[in-house]
């Protein structure tokens, strides 16, 4: 799908996509601190970089704060985590253009003040199809630089509206592809480092009738986390 058509796809239907939203809303949770984490002012091994969905508070949310706590609790590396800085709003073409450009912004500061720091790129609803939109480019904006993508450990989409049926990365027991199908192959060049994970009949990333499962992913976070460590044990390319 061409991005012109995909975002003319997008603005017809962001009155769905804010009517489910609202529903999300009163879930949300604040921001949480994690007392296994790398101190502020030092490199760590690894940076979680999370970008929560659509009307969630600023913070992580309720999908990414506890699959973020197993990761720093689990991996031996040591682990920074930040939540994306963006709208996350009903606005929704606007909000994923910021979220885009933070992505890519956090990215090159950490890489400049720590060389060795490689990243774990988390995305649920919105999120998600913000990491996709950094990773491939879309409306004209670039993806990630070569540099910045050999840096990337792995990436974790949950509920991913672009989830496009089919690819060698999905986590599914769905058909179907979401409301705004990324394409076939947008994403090859880091097929090894993602899962996205979408529950059938999920309203976003399935196109299905179910808000809940939309909101169900916790089952998915010891699968998640276990691939985030194996992965961070890879080699990847510099």
């Amino acid at each position: 799908m061409s991005g012109r058509h995909r975002r003319t796809r997008r603005t017809r239907l962001l009155a769905l996509v804010a009517v489910g939203v609202v529903a999300l809303a009163g879930l949300a949770i604040a921001p949480m601190t994690f007392a296994a984490e790398a101190p502020r002012n030092t490199c760590p091994d690894l940076e979680v970089i999370g970008a929560r969905g659509t009307t969630e508070r600023p913070g992580l949310g309720i999908v990414l704060t506890p699959l973020a706590r197993q990761v720093t609790r689990d991996l031996p590396q040591t682990v920074r985590t930040t939540p994306l800085d963006y709208p996350a709003s009903g606005n929704y073409v606007a909000s994923v253009r910021q979220g885009v450009a933070e992505v890519q912004r956090v990215m090159t500061a950490t890489a400049a003040q720590c060389p060795n720091t490689r990243f774990v790129l988390m995305g649920y609803s919105q999120g998600a199809d913000v990491m996709g939109d950094a990773l491939a480019g879309t409306g004209g904006r670039a993806g990630l630089s070569a540099d910045l993508a050999a840096r990337v450990s792995s990436i974790l989409l949950f509920g991913d509206p672009s989830f496009t049926a089919g690819e060698p990365f999905n986590v599914t027991d769905g058909r179907r592809s979401g409301i705004f199908p990324r394409g076939a192959g947008r994403l090859n060049g880091f097929a090894e480092r993602i899962q996205s994970y979408c529950n059938a009949n999920d309203r976003f990333c399935q196109g299905g009738f179910s808000f809940a499962a939309h909101v169900n992913y916790q089952g998915f976070h010891p699968q998640a986390t276990r691939f985030a460590a194996t992965r961070a044990t890879a080699d990847v390319p510099r």
